[in-house]
């Protein structure tokens, strides 16, 4: 498959395939999955870390909101979607296993 995001960056792309696989399952959404993958500096692995972690927090704010209000099938796949970009926030800090930003992830 040709790469589409991140054209220079192997580890950054299969990262988002890997992502984009939990579409099917309800555990990511194709337009978040891109908009994310767009604000990340290719290659930063900062930036991969920030990105991924905004998209998470705004997601489950969006879920926590839908539980608050009854939504209980929106929540839970809002809740999905955000563990999911949790877990792609983290991913590139598995080397530095006392990284502060795991506890947030």
């Amino acid at each position: 498959m040709k790469q589409l995001l991140f054209p220079d960056n192997p580890q950054f792309w299969y990262e988002t395939l890997r992502s984009m696989s939990h579409i099917a399952y309800g555990g990511a959404d194709f337009g978040e999955v891109v908009s994310t993958s767009e604000r990340i500096v290719e290659g930063d692995y900062d930036s991969w870390h920030e990105e991924w972690l905004a998209t998470a927090d705004r997601v489950a704010d969006e879920a926590q909101k839908a539980l608050d209000a009854g939504h209980t099938v929106s929540a839970r796949d809002g809740f999905l979607r955000a563990s999911n970009y949790y877990r792609s926030a983290e991913f590139f800090l598995h080397g530095h296993p006392c990284d502060p930003r795991h506890d947030h992830a």
